[in-house]
């Protein structure tokens, strides 16, 4: 299959044909193969990246910072930049541009920052999770499936639901769901906070009008539709649809974990949500970090603000996903995350011209 995104943007699902999707997969197995079998992959020296990240990250910085090792480049890790603060961002990017041959940004602020960092920069600009979509993640979370599944393009019509907090994260597996020719069903509360926003549902829409329009995509509150899925995502309580009048609520704040459980906890994925398929191969699948126990700081510190035996309880046993369920399917997760380095590689590759 023949690379199109040499000297491309990475920005958004939105942009990408399912031809180019494919060829990211591919590649990706492909990075994959070789760096398990101990193959040279290092076929960009003298090139350099730099990644801005102004939103916390532990598995993206890290797989940028070990991809671009392993083809080969140096790699810059820039928390303290003045771009947006005492620069413009067209300064920033035009310094950038001339000293890098891909810049990645992380940014929890609107996709047009992203597009408008691109229209100024003479290299490819990847986003590495923004407000709009988390490309690298869902490359990975693609390529993670179809080896669950049994191997490249055992995703075509297979069915993913995505269960809990509707408000944010079913926005990027859609456009995932649409790319691959997968149903896509968006199953939490039958209220706003937690429903998926108009714009999301439009967006989601249109993709599998234009790329998927055989397969179907389902918003609801009914669990019984989970019957023949076949695989479960979920994501944090914490992001609401943005229709309800904030995206996000104070994340130091009890309430933002915990003050609408009541709502959420028939969606907290458990071993009898996923019995609810019926499908004995079914798995779950989360982006982490992941609230499925007590054992962090956060952890301890809702512990210490929970005003009765109840909800401490639901915080020791997870809350968008219960931990014992999390740890029947932590061989899917953690490969989930380990196939960040293998995916954010081959779009390294792809957008450099591999």
């Amino acid at each position: 299959m023949k690379n199109s995104l040499m000297g491309k943007n990475i920005i958004n699902l939105r942009d990408l044909t399912p031809d180019q999707f494919r060829y990211l997969i591919n590649l990706s197995a492909t990075m994959k193969a070789q760096k398990q079998s101990g193959v040279d992959q290092q076929h960009f020296k003298n090139k350099n990246v730099v990644a801005s990240f102004e939103w916390s990250s532990t598995r993206t910085r890290c797989a940028f910072q070990t991809a671009c090792h392993d083809l080969g480049m140096g790699f810059t890790y820039l928390t303290n930049s003045h771009m947006g603060k005492s620069e413009t961002l067209k300064d920033t990017i035009r310094v950038l541009s001339g000293m890098y041959d891909a810049i990645v940004i992380r940014a929890q602020k609107p996709e047009k920052m992203f597009y408008d960092a691109a229209k100024i920069s003479d290299v490819p600009i990847i986003n590495a999770l923004s407000l709009g979509d988390h490309p690298t993640q869902m490359l990975a979370d693609a390529l993670t499936m179809e080896e669950q599944w049994g191997g490249l393009g055992s995703s075509k019509h297979k069915k993913m639901a995505f269960v809990g907090n509707c408000g944010g994260a079913p926005l990027y597996y859609g456009r995932l769901c649409a790319l691959l020719g997968m149903d896509f069903y968006a199953i939490g509360p039958d209220n706003i906070r937690h429903q998926m926003a108009r714009a999301h549902v439009k967006d989601i829409q249109d993709m599998f009008n234009k790329w998927a329009p055989n397969n179907k995509f389902i918003r609801s509150s009914d669990l019984n539709l989970l019957k023949g899925v076949d695989v479960i995502v979920t994501e944090e309580w914490r992001y609401l649809n943005p229709d309800a009048g904030q995206e996000v609520m104070d994340p130091n704040s009890y309430d933002s974990f915990m003050g609408d459980a009541d709502m959420l906890l028939p969606y907290r994925v458990s071993s009898d949500i996923m019995k609810r398929t019926e499908n004995p191969d079914i798995f779950c699948m989360h982006e982490l970090p992941s609230i499925h126990n007590s054992d962090h700081s956060i952890g301890q510190k809702l512990l210490k603000e929970a005003p009765n035996e109840r909800e401490k309880n639901v915080i020791k046993t997870g809350l968008e996903i219960t931990d014992e369920c999390f740890e029947k399917n932590a061989s899917a997760i953690f490969r989930e995350a380990e196939n960040r380095q293998h995916t954010i590689k081959a779009i390294l590759a792809a957008v450099l011209g591999v």
